[in-house]
C-alpha cells in the first residue's frame, strides 16, 4: 500500500485526502440529521417528508450549477463544495432557532453534497487507467466510506462528552473538516480541469437518464423513510443510528471497492438486475417485518447497494460520443434524479399517514420491477475507443 501512495499522482493524493475529509465531515451529520430533526424541532412524519423538497433542490439545480462553473477547473468546483459544507453545518448547528432558519442552512449543506456527486464521478474517471474504470471509482468510494467510519466514531465520542450540547459542538466540529476538505482539493492540479459543455442531452444516453430518475425515486427508502421508520417507530437512538451507519462503512471499504471490480469484471448490466433484486427483498423487509435486527440488516445492505452508482458512471463512460460529454451529463442525470426525489418523500410521507408505513415500502417495491426492464434494454459497444475510455 505504500509503495502504490508512493507513486500515486499529486492529484490523485490531493483529491483523495479531501474525500477523507469530506467523508468525515457527512458521517457526522449523515448518522445523526434524521435524530437532529426529531429531538431539536419534533418533526412528524409528513413534516420530514416534506423537508425533503428544500433538501433535494440542490440536486434539481446541480445541471444549471455545472453549466455556470463550466469554465472553472473541477478543483474551483470542489474547493466550493467544503465551504458550502462548512457554513451549512455551521449554520445548523449555531444558528437554527426555527425550522426556517435550519432550511437555509440546509440548503447550503446539501448543495455541497450534490455538487460533490459529479466531481467525484468526473475526476475518478480522468484519474482511472482504460478497463480499470470501476476499480477506480471503487476506490475513491471505499476511501470515502473509510472517512465516514471515523465520522461515525467522532459521533460516539461527542454524545458522551457533549450531553445537551450534542449538536452544535458536533456539527461545529464537522464543519472543521468540511473547511480542511476545502484546502486539500485546492491543491489539485492538471486532472481537475473545465468541467466541457454546459448541458449535453443525446438520445443515445436515454437509458442513462432512466436510470437515474428511478434512482431517484428508490434513494428515498434509505434516505428518508427507513431512517425515520427507526428512529420514530423502533425508536433508536442518535447513538445507535451512528453504529449503523458506521457499521455499513465499514463494510462499505471492502463491498464499494469489489463492487467496482464487479463491475469491471461482470459488466453493468449484470450489476443493475441484482441492484432491482435487492432493492426488492429491501423493500418487503421493511414492509413486512418488526424484527428491528432485520430492519438494521436491511438499512445496512440498502447503504452498501448505492455503490451502483459507480455501474451507471461507467456505463455512461462507455457509451459518452465524447469524454467531454460525461461532467455535464452526470449533471443532467443528478437532475433529473432530483426532479424525482424531491416529490416523493412529500407523497410517501402522505401515504404514510394515511395507510401506515409498509405502504410505502410496498409503493417503492414497484421500481424494483422498473430497473430490472431498463436494464434489459442496455447495449454496450462490443469495444471502446480510446476516445471515449476515461484514461
Amino acid at each position: 500500500m505504500r509503495k502504490r501512495w508512493a507513486q500515486a499522482s499529486p492529484d490523485l493524493k490531493a483529491f483523495l485526502l479531501g474525500i477523507l475529509l469530506l467523508g468525515i465531515n457527512q458521517g457526522m451529520l449523515n448518522s445523526t440529521f434524521n435524530n437532529y430533526l426529531n429531538d431539536v424541532f419534533r418533526m412528524s412524519a409528513a413534516d420530514r417528508g416534506a423537508l425533503e423538497f428544500p433538501r433535494e433542490f440542490p440536486g434539481f439545480l446541480i445541471l444549471f450549477i455545472t453549466g455556470a462553473l463550466a469554465a472553472f477547473p473541477m478543483r474551483s468546483w470542489a474547493v466550493l463544495v467544503g465551504l458550502f459544507s462548512a457554513v451549512g453545518v455551521a449554520g445548523l448547528g449555531f444558528a437554527s432557532p426555527s425550522v426556517r432558519a435550519m432550511t437555509v442552512w440546509m440548503f447550503s449543506w446539501s448543495l455541497a453534497d450534490h455538487l460533490f456527486m459529479p466531481i467525484e464521478s468526473a475526476v475518478g474517471l480522468r484519474l482511472a487507467r482504460a478497463g480499470q474504470q470501476g476499480r477506480r471509482l471503487g476506490q475513491i468510494s471505499g476511501a470515502r466510506a473509510l472517512a465516514m467510519i471515523l465520522g461515525c466514531a467522532l459521533v460516539w465520542v461527542f454524545a458522551r462528552l457533549c450531553g445537551d450540547s450534542l449538536y452544535p459542538r458536533l456539527y461545529g466540529a464537522a464543519a472543521l473538516a468540511a473547511l480542511a476538505a476545502s484546502w486539500a482539493f485546492s491543491r489539485m492540479g492538471s486532472e481537475s480541469e473545465g468541467g466541457g459543455p454546459r448541458i449535453v442531452f443525446r438520445s443515445e444516453y436515454r437509458h442513462f437518464y432512466w436510470l437515474n430518475v428511478l434512482f431517484g425515486a428508490r434513494k428515498q427508502v434509505f434516505l428518508t423513510f427507513a431512517p425515520w421508520l427507526l428512529v420514530t417507530v423502533f425508536g433508536t437512538s442518535p447513538g445507535a443510528m451512528a453504529a449503523l451507519f458506521m457499521a455499513a462503512s465499514v463494510l462499505g471499504v471492502v463491498f464499494r471497492q469489489a463492487f467496482g471490480d464487479f463491475v469491471d469484471r461482470f459488466g453493468e448490466r449484470r450489476m443493475f438486475y441484482a441492484d432491482a433484486a435487492i432493492l426488492f427483498v429491501i423493500c418487503a423487509g421493511f414492509a413486512l417485518s418488526a424484527n428491528r435486527w432485520l430492519l438494521y440488516g436491511l438499512y445496512i445492505l440498502d447503504n452498501l447497494m448505492f455503490a451502483t452508482r459507480i455501474a451507471r458512471t461507467t456505463y455512461l463512460g462507455k457509451i459518452a460520443k465524447d469524454k467531454s460529454d460525461i461532467p455535464a451529463t452526470l449533471s443532467l442525470g443528478i437532475t433529473m434524479d432530483h426532479a424525482v426525489s424531491m416529490t416523493v418523500p412529500a407523497l410517501g410521507g402522505m401515504l404514510w399517514n394515511a395507510c401506515g408505513y409498509p405502504s410505502v415500502f410496498w409503493a417503492a417495491s414497484l421500481l424494483a420491477g422498473a430497473v430490472f426492464l431498463v436494464a434489459g434494454r442496455i447495449h454496450l459497444p462490443s469495444n471502446t475507443s480510446p476516445a471515449k475510455q476515461a484514461a
